[in-house]
Order: C-alpha cells, then sequence, then structure tokens
C-alpha cells in the first residue's frame, strides 16, 4: 500500500504529516543553530535515529511479542528515540522561537501522544499476549532502560526487511536527516 492510497484512506494521517511538515519547516526557519548548539544537539538526534533503528529492525507488531534488541531493556525505544530527537533539535534550534516549540512539542509528546499510545497499546498488547506481556511489562520499563536484558527476550536479530519493508522507518530517517542538513546549512550560509 502506497503512501498516497494511505493518506487517502485515512485522511486524518494525511492532516497529521502537513502538520508536522509545517512544524518542521517553520523550526528549520526561525532555527539559529551555532558550532556549539550542533556539537551538542547532533549527539542526541543520532542517538535517537539510532536507537529507532535499532528498535524498527526487531519490531514485528502482528507476529509476537516484541522483546529483542531494544525492547530487552525498555518497552518503548521508538518513543524514547523520539523523545530524544526532538531534545536534539531543541538544542541544535538554539533559538527563543525553537525553544517555544520545544516546549510545546514536549507538552504533546507526554499529555497526548504518550498516554493516548500506551493506553491502546497496553490494551492490544495485553488482550493478544495476556499474562506474557504483563509479565514482560512489571518487569521492563517504558522509557528508562534497565541495566540488564529482560531475561526471558526472544533471541531475534535485527533484520532489514522489518525495518524498511515492515516498519518503513527509513522514511523518517530522511525527513530527519534533511531536516538536520537544512538546519546546519544556516550556520554557513547566515
Amino acid at each position: 500500500m502506497g503512501i498516497a492510497h494511505k493518506l487517502r484512506k485515512r485522511p486524518v494521517e494525511g492532516v497529521k504529516v502537513l502538520c508536522v511538515a509545517a512544524f518542521a519547516l517553520a523550526y528549520a526557519w526561525f532555527a539559529r543553530p551555532s558550532g556549539l548548539s550542533l556539537a551538542l544537539g547532533a549527539p542526541l538526534v543520532l542517538a535517537g535515529l539510532c536507537l529507532r533503528a535499532w528498535a524498527a529492525g526487531h519490531l514485528q507488531r502482528h507476529l509476537r511479542l516484541t522483546t529483542s534488541g531494544p525492547y530487552a531493556y525498555l518497552r518503548d525505544p521508538l518513543y524514547l528515540g523520539r523523545l530524544l530527537l526532538i531534545c536534539g533539535f531543541a538544542v541544535i534550534g538554539n533559538a527563543p522561537v525553537t525553544w517555544a516549540m520545544f516546549a510545546a512539542a514536549m507538552a504533546v509528546f507526554f499529555f497526548d501522544y504518550m498516554p493516548r499510545k500506551l493506553r491502546k497499546e497496553t490494551t492490544r498488547l495485553e488482550k493478544l499476549y495476556g499474562e506474557v506481556y504483563r509479565r514482560y511489562r512489571a518487569q521492563v520499563p517504558s522509557l528508562i532502560p534497565r541495566l540488564t536484558p529482560y531475561p526471558e527476550r526472544a533471541p531475534d536479530r535485527w533484520r532489514f526487511q522489518v525495518f524498511w519493508s515492515e516498519n518503513r522507518e527509513q522514511w523518517l530517517l530522511l525527513a530527519v536527516l534533511a531536516l538536520a542538513a537544512a538546519v546546519a546549512s544556516k550556520l554557513w550560509l547566515l
């Protein structure tokens, strides 16, 4: 199913994509990166991208409960990756407007996105996996990784096919790299 077909089938998703794109363009316009802000924020962005890529290569939503890779340390590595991206871009932005945008993004993340997603996912996973999920949930934190892997973790390895075709994380990767390049180029253009 192509992106255009998916957006026609679910127009609310199309509106969300347009809002995120408008937010990113506004951020790029108002950002005033410095060498220091780039040096401090880029590692957070890179960590967020790497964590999301690692998680997306393990997550098989409709096959089984994913407990391998980063899921052996935290339940929601994709969300932590997104949080790291938000924080990294806030540091890179280095301007009052981008800090206000960061505050808005954090409010949406913690007061709308996370609670809504966690309610939906918890209900779905408990329905699908019952006690297995409840045990996992009791032992593996949501956003702060445990120090040792979950004892009942699956032995699955990271798979490019899962990353690329099933979770389609390459689109976020490309969007983040494009935004980072646009903002970083302001160092040389301003």
